[in-house]
């Protein structure tokens, strides 16, 4: 069946989940014979009710009663996981943010027919440690935001947004609290953040709040900035990047890709961005505002990375709240202007890209 394939993702609204959606609608435009073997319950309410969702609900249905191991697998999940394969022939797509693969990590991609990274950093990093096979391939703008439309009234206020699992590794508590020291109560500047983890929820109930009360050094918080759980839907999501004008979201340690940053500069919008790992394949000067490493520091924060595992070993990338106060005001003094360059990434990080170099190895 040179035509069809298995795929093995997960369905839902984080973000591996919203990658999964857009390889497979990319997987039904071109009209791939395609079993779906989601991991967990898929979760498609973030999505629009359309002819895809449908696919995708078709493919599920019909993937255990009717997939082979004579038909290729795509799978889109993490390292840790991917050892098991339904299919003879099985290529890998993941993200891996540390820079000491572990062995079993080798081992687990060398079982693979090819795995392709997410960045040329893991992919260099997996190389140079012995794994074979492996490339990298980027990601999309995903095109569905552009459907809320980007003209917006001008507004004199300067609205910032910070999207994405509250972790060490992503700088939360630091850019929270940087931000709040320079713009809280501050009627020009507004903060709109969405960083609820769920695992380490978890792990203390009261995680996010302990956090916060430390960021706001137990007063109340300015009335200028806001804090949201997880958003339900894509529209929602959607129509905050349009009336936003900087993320935040960039100032990470270390990423896979990072999706609101990408999205929002995408959309001619101001991000500053750290220049390590995934960001260096799309970032610049001239897109971004980009912010060295002063070096690196241990990745281990006991929630999502622990010393001693098998997995997810090393170090992340090591920044300062000098360097990213100084980035604010970059950011500020660009915040109404178009992002003319950041737009151009729209043309050249498309999902049928994606897909178009996954399947080259899979089919």
């Amino acid at each position: 069946m040179p035509n069809s394939l298995i795929f093995n993702a997960p369905f839902n609204n984080l973000s591996f989940g919203q990658v999964s959606y857009n390889i497979a609608r990319e997987l039904f435009k071109k009209d791939i014979d395609t079993y779906i073997l989601p991991f967990g319950q898929p979760n498609l309410a973030a999505y629009p009710k359309d002819d895809v969702a449908s696919w995708i609900k078709a493919g599920c249905e019909r993937g255990l009663k009717k997939f082979n191991r004579e038909i290729p697998t795509l799978k889109m999940w993490h390292i840790q996981g991917s050892e098991q394969s339904p299919s003879k022939r099985q290529v890998l797509f993941t993200f891996h943010e540390t820079d000491e693969p572990t062995a079993e990590e080798i081992n687990i991609v060398n079982q693979q027919d090819f795995t392709f990274f997410s960045s040329t950093y893991s992919r260099d990093n997996f190389a140079d440690a012995g794994a074979q096979n492996v490339g990298n391939v980027g990601l999309g703008f995903d095109s569905d935001i552009l459907k809320d439309g980007t003209s917006r009234k001008a507004s004199p206020i300067t609205h910032w947004i910070l999207v994405g699992k509250c972790e060490r590794r992503k700088n939360t508590a630091m850019i929270l609290k940087t931000w709040v020291k320079k713009y809280g109560k501050n009627p020009r500047h507004s903060l709109t953040a969405v960083i609820f983890n769920p695992f380490l929820h978890q792990r203390d109930p009261h995680a996010h709040e302990k956090m916060l009360a430390a960021v706001f050094e137990g007063k109340p918080k300015p009335f200028n900035v806001q804090i949201f759980n997880p958003l339900q839907t894509n529209v929602e999501i959607n129509q905050l990047y349009n009336n936003a004008d900087i993320d935040l979201s960039g100032f990470s340690n270390a990423e896979g890709w990072g999706l609101p940053a990408f999205n929002m500069t995408a959309l001619g919008k101001w991000s500053i961005v750290t220049n390590c790992s995934s960001h260096t394949d799309w970032a610049t000067k001239e897109n971004s505002i980009l912010v060295n490493p002063i070096g690196k520091q241990p990745c281990y924060d006991d929630v999502h990375f622990f010393k001693g595992h098998t997995f997810n070993q090393g170090n992340v990338f090591a920044f300062t709240e000098d360097q990213l106060s100084n980035a604010m005001d970059i950011a500020a003094q660009k915040a109404k202007t178009v992002n003319t360059e950041g737009v151009i990434l729209r043309e050249k990080f498309t999902y049928a890209k994606t897909v178009e170099t996954l399947l080259e190895k899979v089919l």
